[in-house]
């Protein structure tokens, strides 16, 4: 039962929104201008604050970049330890999962993901070692899950699981540069759709039916074949 102490808790503050705003501004400068080439009078002055009044929510324009990075590539870690530390679940059900929650963040994010792929470095220590650190949590909860599923049977025995899951680490990645919100094509379906394809590399071809062991078998599998073509039968035709 949610109380009214914890609905407040919930609810975006007005400084969490002003902060939002901050973050927004200084991200599309960031990608026109590039790190350097900002400053803080630009994003006061985009938000329409004073220099003044923006020290409030941050003391610079790293701890900016600081804050854009942990809502991506910390975040994106948290995300998948939760899904990866779950063995109960099968694992295609558990990659589908990483997979999904992932490309949702990156197409939700797009442009705070491509600002940290271009500005990481400039980021201060300790945050580059822990946002560089988040990247390989990340990567080895994909590749536990994948080496799962190949241990147990569910994916194929020949997959590398590293290999594996950079690809589509890098297919959700991706989505960053070429997405279009305004596009014809939702995230959900470019979600989707890297999901399927995920899993399609990963998850072995149906084997081809074997032939049947006893006349009982036979027997079944021609009435399989006749119910087919009595339906094929029946078509109008044109159909």
């Amino acid at each position: 039962m949610t109380t009214p102490t914890t609905a407040a808790k919930a609810r975006p503050t007005r400084n969490d929104a002003q902060r939002q705003a901050i973050l927004d501004a200084a991200s599309l400068l960031f990608i026109a201008k590039g790190l350097g080439g900002t400053n803080i009078n630009d994003i006061a002055d985009a938000v329409g604050m004073t220099r003044t009044a923006l020290y409030y929510y941050f003391p610079s324009k790293e701890s900016m970049l600081e804050a854009l990075t942990e809502e991506v590539t910390q975040k994106a870690s948290q995300l998948a330890q939760t899904v990866s530390n779950r063995d109960e679940l099968p694992a295609d059900e558990s990659l589908r999962e990483l997979i999904r929650q992932h490309a949702d963040l990156i197409l939700s994010h797009a442009l705070q993901f491509r600002i940290v792929e271009r500005s990481e470095s400039s980021l201060p220590e300790p945050h580059r070692s822990a946002a560089q650190s988040a990247r390989r949590t990340l990567l080895d909860q994909f590749v536990r899950v994948i080496q799962r599923g190949i241990d147990g049977g569910q994916f194929r025995r020949d997959a590398d699981a590293r290999i594996a899951a950079f690809s589509i680490i890098g297919m959700c990645n991706w989505t960053a540069w070429w997405f279009n919100a305004d596009g014809n094509v939702s995230a959900d379906t470019v979600a989707a759709t890297i999901v399927d394809f995920g899993l399609r590399m990963l998850v072995p071809d149906k084997p081809r039916r074997a032939r049947a062991a006893g006349v009982e078998d036979a027997i079944g599998q021609m009435r399989e074949a006749l119910a087919v073509f009595e339906a094929q039968a029946k078509r109008p035709a044109g159909r």
